[in-house]
């Protein structure tokens, strides 16, 4: 598990290197191709994505991946105002999941995901992944559980978590909205949330602690 914020260097292990937000409104503006892989993630509003094939519009939580043969990439909001988040890295093919996600205090669920042992206040459900999972934080705060160790997150940080790595977001200061991206899918190659009671032991990789 690391944390990193735009502009740093990710640990050596982790298939994001970097991401960077682009706010939208007014001229278009050009999306750069700078690494091996590239993922645009509409994280609030909607924008219209151009490059050499064409244009499409993309509204908070869709997603495209950027090949530097279809570029020259740009993108605007028309007469409005959106944010993009641009992911860069170097994952494989086979990836999980995509997308926003918002959590806000509650009470928590005992049945669901994996038992704990630290006290909560929402129920989202401590779980694992057969891939890496990168979250950004986009809006709110509150404190992240990863395996033994819990630290606090504000915007602009970047959650970054190894295979098989039990994680959990057990408090909130403030509601939470964040982008997360669950990127090479090994081992078994299950989507979604793994639970030990319910799909067995996570294999979590010695390198990503």
């Amino acid at each position: 598990m690391s944390v990193f914020r735009s502009g740093e260097q990710a640990s050596h292990w982790c298939e994001l290197t970097g991401f960077e937000f682009v706010e939208l409104a007014g001229q278009r503006r050009p999306i750069a191709i700078n690494a091996k892989k590239q993922r645009l993630l509409v994280t609030r509003g909607s924008c219209r994505l151009t490059s050499a094939e064409g244009a499409q519009v993309l509204c908070e939580g869709q997603f495209c991946d950027l090949d530097e043969t279809n570029g020259p990439f740009s993108a605007d909001a028309g007469d409005g105002a959106a944010q993009v988040l641009i992911f860069s890295g170097r994952w494989g093919t086979e990836l999980g999941g995509c997308g926003i996600f918002k959590l806000a205090p509650s009470t928590p669920i005992a049945a669901k995901g994996d038992p704990v042992n630290y006290p909560k206040s929402t129920n989202f459900d401590s779980h694992y992944h057969d891939c890496d999972e990168y979250w950004v934080i986009l809006e709110g705060a509150g404190t992240v559980v990863v395996g033994s160790r819990s630290f606090e997150v504000e915007p602009g940080d970047c959650v970054a978590i190894g295979m098989g790595h039990h994680h959990d977001l057990a408090h909130l200061r403030a509601d939470v909205k964040g982008a997360y991206f669950e990127t090479t899918l090994e081992g078994k190659k299950r989507l979604g949330h793994l639970w030990e009671h319910k799909h067995g032991p996570a294999d979590i990789r010695a390198e990503r602690v």
